[in-house]
């Protein structure tokens, strides 16, 4: 029986994605290690997908514990597919023969920093399609409603941290398991959601980065006024939008723009 946790499980594979910095591979042997029930959850979740069946394997039949390469006998009658081993030294080989492999032991299941992704955002009530592309190092989770206005949410994928306004916090310190059933730490979230910014000072930041901060702080105004011109509309239909426009450039949310540029971006 496992002496370990749903969470120790957990930090084991976070601690596995921040590692290899790529996707991973679970295998047969390493998840039967794991509480009963793990597995499944993780793959109800999303953390874990199922992946190819593995091609190489550590072979138990003696005490080198080699990791060798399984031949696969496939039949039309999947009950008759086999497996097996055939050990790379000859004496050996001529005392074991073929080391037959159970087909169970051939599967694996998948790892990475995009299925994380979509789990976060699942738990953050993150609604948005999240992009993604060849080696990003920050995935866009969608946007949080904070006290004062809206602030994107983003991981990192190289050590697996979560930023909102412009303050940073590990994923493990964040996302665990509550009797078998895993939570994000909203008074955490909250807690960074509404505290100040840090002004992070004169550091360089590479043209195609700033360009990516600008936009992404001009898509979290917009949204701010597309929810305050919803509110008012509410308060006071039938108005013209000019009028909306005009009250929405006196709140702070406007941050000095005119009310026609308002009036452009609130619909």
């Amino acid at each position: 029986m496992s002496t370990m946790t749903y969470n120790d499980v957990l930090v084991e594979l976070l601690a596995h994605l921040r590692t290899e910095n790529k996707s991973i591979m679970v295998n047969w042997d390493t998840a039967q290690q794991w509480p009963e029930g793990v597995l499944n959850t993780f793959l109800q979740l999303g953390l874990l997908i199922p992946a190819p069946a593995a091609q190489s394997i550590e072979c138990h039949a003696c005490d080198n514990h080699c990791f060798m390469d399984v031949i696969t006998l496939v039949h039309d009658d999947p009950a008759l597919t086999r497996a097996f081993i055939v050990c790379d030294d000859a004496e050996m080989q001529s005392q074991m023969g073929r080391v037959k492999i159970p087909l169970l032991r051939l599967q694996q299941w998948q790892g990475s920093v995009k299925q994380l992704s979509g789990v976060i955002a699942d738990l953050l009530g993150l609604k948005d399609k999240i992009t993604f592309a060849a080696n990003q190092a920050v995935i866009k989770l969608g946007m949080l409603k904070a006290k004062k206005g809206r602030r994107w949410a983003t991981l990192n994928g190289s050590d697996l941290s979560i930023e909102i306004n412009q303050h940073t916090v590990p994923v493990d310190e964040v996302l665990y398991f509550d009797n078998k059933e895993l939570v994000i730490d909203r008074y955490k979230i909250d807690d960074l959601l509404n505290s100040e910014a840090l002004n992070k000072g004169k550091k360089y930041t590479p043209s195609t980065t700033k360009r990516e901060v600008r936009k992404s702080e001009t898509q979290a105004m917009h949204q701010d006024w597309q929810d305050e011109y919803s509110r008012l509309k509410v308060q006071h239909p039938n108005m013209a939008d000019t009028w909306y426009a005009a009250k929405i450039s006196k709140l702070d949310i406007a941050k000095g723009r005119d009310a026609e540029t308002i009036r452009k971006n609130m619909v």
